[in-house]
């Protein structure tokens, strides 16, 4: 009778792990999970993806574009417009605002900052290829827009994008406009388009600001650049560190899909495997695999609880860390109940859980089973 208990209360346990769980955070969601591929041997994967939301709370950037006439043959197909209306497309009208400028040796025109996205993609459709080229006109007037239209809550941006020399007041000079921008907390991700632009320029308005300054080599290249900058500004986390630490029964088999920057065999047997990730931005995913031996049979768990988990840095600055769930392998020959006649095998864990939460269920059924109720 207590067997067959006993193995009723083995199935029960495998359908607690099986409900698994994947720790999620505002910021990260992480996930670990173990696939049983032998006896005493299965392939470990630890997959942490960035939010699928911009995380920022408010986003308000404008678009400063050129339309001097030298477009004509660098972008002749107008795709700069087009990838800065899929850039818009991503972005969320109910929290976000977007506006644009249109320049060339002077400001052509302007769209304040608004949350009607059709409005301002219409008005970047209207750019083109005109005169000469004067980047303080397209700075100023993109400040200009943050001035009045931004929120207080909101993160300011300017994607600046040109395809050659101009008029420009560099930083340290009196007006001008990069130092202005810097002074008042907007952002610039300045573009040079082709091989006629001065990039020391745009690397020192983007450095200034707190930017990035991107070269696109022609056209067809602009709207992965944009892409590039999307990620940049809706980044779910920054310095991203996965630490997994394997227990002394546990060894590695070959090399994981990406080799960790830190491998080290500690003086109680463990092992600890440290990844350090960098950034990852809405809806980036970082995945690794790898496969394991044992050294031991039972339901054991494959990571050490507490010493394994992801730290990183959310947008606020707020250093946090989640923990990573906890596979539990079964290893050795499979386990079997018999039934009624039947014979059931025991399953294996495939989804990570926190190894606390199992183990104090476990002992209630326990308790239940060997304190049952007086009459």
């Amino acid at each position: 009778m207590l067997n067959k208990t006993l193995g009723v209360l083995l199935i029960l346990l495998v359908g607690l792990l099986a409900c698994g769980t994947v720790s999620a955070q505002e910021d990260l969601t992480v996930d670990k999970t173990a696939t049983k591929t032998g006896d005493y041997t299965a392939t470990v994967t630890i997959e942490v993806s960035g939010a699928s939301e911009t995380t920022t709370s408010q986003l308000d950037v404008v678009f400063s574009i050129d339309s001097s006439g030298s477009m004509d043959w660098s972008d002749p197909n107008n795709l700069r417009m087009e990838a800065s209306k899929n850039f818009i497309d991503k972005l969320n009208p109910t929290r976000d605002q977007v506006g644009a400028v249109n320049w060339d040796s002077t400001v052509i025109g302007s769209e304040p900052l608004t949350t009607d996205f059709q409005k301002v993609k219409d008005f970047i459709d209207s750019g083109g290829a005109f005169g000469g080229t004067n980047l303080d006109a397209g700075l100023n007037e993109a400040i200009k827009l943050l001035d009045e239209g931004g929120r207080a809550t909101s993160s300011k941006y300017i994607i600046f994008l040109t395809d050659g020399e101009g008029d420009y007041t560099p930083s340290g000079s009196p007006g001008s406009p990069t130092d202005d921008a810097k002074d008042k907390g907007y952002v610039i991700y300045t573009i040079g388009l082709g091989e006629g632009v001065d990039e020391t320029i745009l690397q020192e308005i983007a450095d200034v600001t707190g930017g990035k300054y991107l070269l696109a080599s022609d056209a067809s290249v602009l709207d992965s650049v944009f892409s590039e900058i999307f990620q940049e500004i809706t980044v779910s986390a920054t310095n991203v560190v996965v630490i997994d630490v394997l227990p002394d029964y546990i060894q590695l088999v070959g090399s994981p899909t990406i080799i960790p920057d830190s491998q080290v065999t500690n003086p109680d047997g463990t092992t600890t495997l440290i990844w350090n990730i960098g950034t990852l931005g809405k809806d980036q995913t970082w995945t690794v695999s790898y496969d394991i031996i044992s050294s031991m049979a039972g339901y054991l768990p494959t990571n050490v609880e507490g010493a394994s988990k992801v730290t990183y840095t959310d947008p606020t600055g707020m250093d946090k860390e989640i923990a990573l769930p906890i596979p539990i392998v079964n290893f050795g020959a499979p386990e079997t109940t018999e039934e009624q006649g039947e014979t059931t095998v025991v399953a294996m864990q495939e989804t990570g859980v926190p190894l606390t939460g199992l183990i104090l269920g476990l002992l209630l059924v326990l308790g239940g089973l060997f304190n049952p109720r007086r009459k």
